[in-house]
């Protein structure tokens, strides 16, 4: 029957997509689906359903994200994503590190691309990043986050190297761009 039976708040997808609510309808779509509209008692739409985001899940797409993407496409012919040219995967800060910085974890370092905007600002393999441009950086999501809206600025990077912090500035790149 297309009935909402979940809101919430912003997410993102796994693919580091950033959606502006989070809205599920009782649904059923097969593997792969998108398409689907749904549309409220008065015929206005709410967004389009798909089973293309999320495994187990059937979420809908809002009308308000499908705008923001689509003006995206117009004017600049793709959705641009901010990019550091790093594999990074979390890690558990040391005990006296967590106390300092109020969090328990960073993103571990495992690559570096030697000509991407991480290795050009200097981050080395090994290191753990902390935060960007001030904000913690706790998990893959929030380095997500951050990046999202990001590409072909500066941001600050706050890093532990040798057990030390430090700052590192990055001018972000493109995703998909040289």
């Amino acid at each position: 029957m297309g009935i909402v039976s979940a809101v919430g708040g912003e997410w993102r997808s796994p693919g580091g997509g950033r959606f502006e609510r989070y809205l599920q309808a009782d649904v059923s779509m097969h593997p792969g689906f998108s398409g689907g509209l749904l549309i409220d008692s008065a015929g206005s739409a709410l967004g389009m359903n798909t089973s293309g985001l999320l495994r187990a899940a059937t979420p809908t797409i809002p009308a308000a994200d499908i705008q923001r993407v689509t003006e995206a496409l117009l004017a600049h012919g793709a959705v641009s994503r901010g990019y550091l040219g790093i594999t990074p995967q979390p890690a558990r800060l040391p005990g006296a590190l967590e106390e300092q910085l109020g969090q328990a974890t960073g993103l571990l370092v495992t690559y570096v691309e030697p000509d991407g905007p991480a290795g050009a600002a200097g981050v080395l393999l090994g290191d753990v990043i902390t935060s960007f441009d001030g904000s913690p950086v706790i998990g893959i999501d929030d380095l997500f986050a951050a990046l999202a809206d990001s590409a072909a600025r500066s941001a600050k990077l706050g890093l532990i190297r040798a057990g030390e912090l430090r700052e590192v500035a990055a001018t972000i790149g493109e995703r998909g761009k040289s």
